[in-house]
């Protein structure tokens, strides 16, 4: 299903426009979306729930060269659960 699809599922069951449809589904997840750029964690009951986790910068080894190196820089990555 993509969007597209979801817009013709909420329109027909709720029966309003689907411009109406887009609209709402345009707004949650333009709020999702500031919730977890906020670092908060996303919670919808019967759908899954949002977080972003850091990851600290890590150095691995080169064992042809024998010596270290920044490989994993610092990054961030949303975890979802459903």
């Amino acid at each position: 299903m993509n969007k597209a699809d979801l817009v013709d599922k909420i329109a027909g069951a709720c029966e309003i426009s689907k411009a109406q449809a887009n609209t709402a589904i345009d707004t949650a997840m333009d709020s999702v979306t500031a919730a977890l750029r906020k670092g908060d964690r996303v919670a919808l009951i019967g759908f899954g729930t949002f977080s972003v986790s850091q990851r600290k910068a890590r150095n691995g080894a080169t064992r042809r060269r024998r010596h270290n190196q920044d490989c994993c820089p610092k990054s961030s990555k949303i975890h979802t659960r459903c």
